[in-house]
């Protein structure tokens, strides 16, 4: 085995992070983004919100490659210590496994929504843990190229839905522009966390990549095609159905679709397609942060990568049996919208300042 196996290029680790952020929240964003805002000016906290996130990859970036970090997991340990490294890289492993889990119970509560209303919730979400945990067993590498597949025929079938949407989208109803000002706008600034989700992972695929010299247009690249789906999303969900109505649905995206039909084509009804290319992405997020809760785990234990798999299996089904209607749900998700900007911001910048006083001193 050479010192490149198990490494990934940077058009998988692009599609990778893509696939780990077009989850859940592309599919309820215009609600969550609209509710704090209350106007039809979202569309400008995503930009905003994309903008500040994408400066901030370039300065983790920056920082990863000064330290030329190589597993993330050893350079905590250099950090903190053998034993804290290990308790904080836990507490990692357990954000890992409550968005996999979560991720499997949004796509149960969507399939029992709008496919399968009579199937028992358990059966759809113990099946898609079995799938991930086949596709796991390739590791990395596997995972790389099934993102590559599906990421950009998620694109395209999305694109195309959007295309025959246009004849009912009013543009009047996202105007005027600011019209309550800048500060609804402000105060919208860090909503949508959800959708975001997945960028935080790329600090752990760094050392992953075997070109490093493109790790910083990899993730993003991979956060920016997301970030331009959700912006177009808000605008043709709230321009179609207006403001009042997206508040009050659970689903806007899908509503959206629900809304028209085309003729002259062999299927009218084009939220089947939506939902059958979203079941896909739910699965790829699952599997992705399946790996990492798993990875991390033979990190800090220093155990078998299979083993883990296997342990993973009833904890992630456990967890996602607890929330027991939708809005238990997105309080789990409000949860881990809490934790997720300790992983993307604290953790790193944390890091990074105690591993350069701790190389400063010992250099002297």
């Amino acid at each position: 085995m050479n010192h490149l196996d198990g490494k990934i290029i940077s058009s998988e680790l692009a599609a990778i992070i893509s696939c780990s952020m077009l989850g859940i929240g592309m599919l309820t964003l215009p609600r969550t983004i609209t509710e704090k805002v209350h106007s039809s000016d979202g569309w400008i906290v995503l930009i905003l919100n994309g903008l500040l996130i994408g400066l901030f990859i370039c300065l983790l970036v920056a920082m990863l490659k000064k330290h030329q970090v190589t597993s993330y997991y050893t350079y905590m340990e250099e950090a903190y210590g053998r034993l804290l490294s290990k308790v904080i890289g836990l507490l990692v492993v357990l954000y890992f496994v409550g968005v996999a889990s979560f991720e499997v119970l949004a796509m149960s509560e969507m399939v029992r929504f709008y496919l399968l209303e009579d199937t028992p919730e358990e059966i759809v979400i113990l099946t898609l843990i079995l799938a991930s945990v086949h596709l796991l067993t390739g590791k990395i590498k596997a995972i790389a190229k099934v993102c590559v597949f599906f990421l950009p025929l998620t694109i395209v079938i999305v694109l195309f839905i959007y295309l025959l949407s246009i004849r009912i989208v009013d543009l009047k109803n996202i105007q005027p522009v600011l019209g309550k000002g800048f500060l609804p706008v402000m105060k919208g600034m860090g909503t949508g966390t959800l959708s975001f989700f997945g960028i935080e992972l790329f600090i752990f695929l760094f050392g992953l990549v075997k070109n490093q010299k493109k790790v910083r247009s990899g993730v993003l690249l991979g956060f920016f095609i997301p970030v331009i789906l959700y912006v177009i999303t808000y605008v043709l969900v709230v321009a179609a159905l207006t403001v009042p109505e997206v508040k009050a649905v659970t689903w806007p995206t899908i509503s959206f679709i629900q809304s028209f039909e085309v003729k002259g084509i062999f299927i009218e009804r084009l939220e089947l397609f939506l939902l059958i290319t979203w079941i896909l992405q739910f699965f790829c997020t699952h599997a992705i942060y399946s790996y990492f809760a798993a990875e991390g785990m033979t990190k800090i234990f220093n155990n078998s990568y299979t083993t883990n798999l296997i342990v993973l299996v009833p904890v992630m089904f456990i967890l996602a049996e607890i929330p027991k209607n939708t809005i238990q749900i997105f309080k789990m998700s409000d949860m881990l919208g809490y934790v997720f900007p300790v992983i993307l911001i604290g953790l790193p910048i944390v890091t990074f300042v105690i591993v350069q006083v701790k190389r400063s001193r010992r250099s002297r």
